[in-house]
């Protein structure tokens, strides 16, 4: 289980951004995840209120 509050921003060490992630992100992490290995990217809905 994880919560989200905000984003979370990676920058290099100049202040440069590199990539980001968010509640949004996080929940494509898992649909894509629960798809590969074969629980369909609709499994993720259950744990999300």
């Amino acid at each position: 289980m994880f919560q989200v509050n905000g984003a979370m921003i990676y920058v290099d060490p100049d202040g440069a951004v590199l990539g980001y992630e968010d509640v949004f992100t996080k929940i494509d992490l898992c649909r894509r995840h629960y798809t590969a290995v074969g629980l369909g990217e609709g499994f993720v809905d259950q744990f999300i209120r």
